[in-house]
């Protein structure tokens, strides 16, 4: 169990991490003019000049993650919260890979994609994709099974399906304006940069209220 003061310094280094990956791909757009946000995807930026800078981001992203998991896993109850620690650590491992293994070329052929490309490829999937599942259950865990954080329960149900609907919405938004274009679609009419930022906006919000529900519970408890 960690202590107290060690569980609040943690949560607040979680909420700055976060910050510092969304800092730094805003950052990025005005020091890489030649890309632009509105079709180029993010992981695009680790390509050529300040390239270190979007490979860090994503290390530090997956830190923020990662230092959370561990701060609030002895909070969650249960067969379904533990299956959602296990998906926040898929998420963890496959955002610290994607920082690591740089993407090859939107426009490499699918035949010559490097072994690099593809680990960055699955590993960022997996990261996009299961957040919200893992998200929906721990917070669902931890406000229904754990009654130390009964003042928190209203605020986890509520924040439990926001990145849900973050991803419903690029699920969406790829089924219009991307997925008919055709398979590997790519360029200034194939709007994708902004809405994978919008979606990893959702994954901060909800990543930020659990931080700031937990340093509550900490310092209550502590009183």
């Amino acid at each position: 169990m960690i202590n107290k003061e060690t569980a609040i310094v943690l949560a607040k280094l979680s909420i700055a991490a976060a910050m510092t990956y969304h800092l730094l791909i805003s950052v990025l757009i005005f020091i890489r003019p030649d890309l632009d946000p509105y079709w180029h995807p993010l992981s695009e930026y680790a390509i050529g000049s300040y390239g270190w800078m979007m490979s860090l981001a994503f290390i530090i992203s997956s830190f923020s993650y990662g230092i959370l998991l561990f701060n609030i896993k002895s909070h969650v109850k249960g067969f379904f919260g533990k299956l959602g620690l296990v998906i926040l650590f898929i998420c963890c491992a496959g955002t610290f890979c994607v920082g690591v293994f740089t993407t090859d070329p939107l426009t490499t052929a699918p035949d010559k994609i490097s072994t690099t490309g593809l680990i960055h490829m699955f590993s960022g999937m997996a990261g996009l994709f299961l957040f919200p599942i893992a998200a929906l259950l721990i917070n669902i865990s931890i406000a229904l099974k754990n009654k130390s954080w009964a003042a928190a329960k209203k605020v986890l149900i509520w924040t439990s399906v926001i990145p849900l609907l973050g991803l419903v919405g690029f699920i969406i938004h790829l089924s219009i304006y991307v997925i008919p274009k055709g398979d590997y679609a790519y360029g200034p009419d194939v709007p994708l940069g902004y809405p994978p930022r919008l979606l990893f906006l959702t994954y901060l919000v909800w990543l930020i209220i659990l931080n700031i529900q937990l340093i509550r519970i900490q310092k209550s408890n502590h009183n």
